[in-house]
């Protein structure tokens, strides 16, 4: 169904809800030297002093951050007391064709009404409400590795958190990439992603361009990933009073607590001594 079709995750860092130490064994976390399937399509090389976090526990996790929804993803970060985590996400879009130019005006112009509709939702759980500022780096694609790269400057309850994201286009699906680090912490953030990105790979015959004919189209291009597919087919079918609904289905809130990003990485899934 139409609003059933998720976009990107969006995450923002604010006042902590998870530095107790109550969170601690709760999650069964991998540490490099570790292969992380994702899904089935796809693979994470860790290399050691990283972790991640299978599906379920993932979801666990989101669910303790008040970040409900938030299915078939793996959490990956450093091991150490470090200030940055990424979420991997893998949705079954359809191939994705990469030749549509990108507007970036009218692509942040959707995004903040996205998020203006999922503001809603959060009010009516008594949640602070996200604002969006604006691009931190405009979107930009590359044809070698069909990536398509971006990142949002957001603002919620005072604190401002640069959200970067990376989507990986695969032979019918879509692996989205979203890395949370502050602001001062943000080039050598994406430099340390761009770096463990090169152990991700899709598994043979699922590569972008192992494309066959029968495969799978999805109804939208580059620009639709940004906002959701749901609201860019509501869009192009004409089902305009879909969209608000669309970009509020598209657009789930991850909050972790930027005082305690790094620290909370390290307390919730440190190796036990021996």
């Amino acid at each position: 169904m139409l609003l059933r079709k998720r976009g990107w995750a969006l995450v923002l860092a604010v006042a902590s809800v998870l530095a107790g130490a109550e969170e601690q064994g709760k999650y069964s976390p991998h540490y490099g030297p570790y292969t992380q399937n994702i899904g089935s399509v796809a693979e994470l090389q860790l290399r050691e002093n990283f972790l991640s976090l299978d599906s379920g526990d993932t979801e666990r996790y989101m669910e303790a951050m008040h970040n409900p929804g938030v299915t078939n993803a793996w959490y990956f970060a450093p091991a150490g007391d470090n200030k940055w985590f990424a979420i991997f996400e893998y949705s079954e879009t359809g191939h994705v064709k990469d030749d549509e130019k990108i507007d970036a005006d009218s692509v942040l112009k959707s995004i903040k009404e996205g998020t203006a509709e999922a503001n809603k939702e959060r009010a009516a759980k008594g949640w602070a409400p996200l604002n969006i500022i604006g691009w931190r780096v405009a979107p930009h694609y590359e044809t070698d590795t069909k990536r398509l790269s971006y990142a949002t400057l957001a603002e919620s309850s005072g604190h401002q958190v640069i959200n970067y994201h990376t989507k990986i286009l695969g032979r019918t699906g879509v692996t989205d990439v979203t890395l949370v680090t502050d602001p001062e912490s943000f080039d050598s953030s994406v430099a340390e992603l761009k770096r463990e990105l090169g152990g991700f790979d899709f598994k043979a015959g699922q590569g972008y361009n192992e494309f066959k004919s029968g495969d799978k189209v999805a109804e939208y291009g580059l620009a639709g990933l940004m906002v959701g597919g749901a609201a860019a087919v509501a869009a192009k079918t004409g089902f305009f009073k879909w969209i608000g609904a669309a970009l509020a289905a598209g657009w789930k809130l991850i909050l972790v607590g930027l005082a305690a990003l790094g620290g909370m990485i390290k307390s919730l899934f440190s190796r036990k001594s021996q």
